[in-house]
């Protein structure tokens, strides 16, 4: 049983630290490098500030193509994706 339990419990322990830490911190430093350092492009018109890089639905055609979703941007529901290629 010792076998089978201690490197259980240890690849469970390097899983959790790696994903939930390390994994988490190199992915924030590679955005670091990134233009706008991993943030959302700011754009200003007429005095108002507009963050281009967030995804939002657009209802008009004049707006550029967002990026495809099955549902809805509103962040409080969920749903999943039936939709195939």
């Amino acid at each position: 049983m010792k076998t089978n339990i201690f490197p259980a419990i240890r690849l469970t322990l390097f899983c959790a630290l790696f994903f939930s830490g390390i994994y988490t911190v190199a992915i924030l430093g590679i955005a670091k490098f990134t233009p706008n350092n991993g943030k959302g492009q700011i754009i200003t018109q007429n005095g108002k500030t507009y963050y281009s890089n967030i995804g939002q639905s657009f209802t008009q055609d004049k707006y550029f193509n967002s990026r495809p979703s099955a549902v809805n941007y509103n962040a409080a529901g969920s749903a999943g994706s039936n939709k195939g290629p």
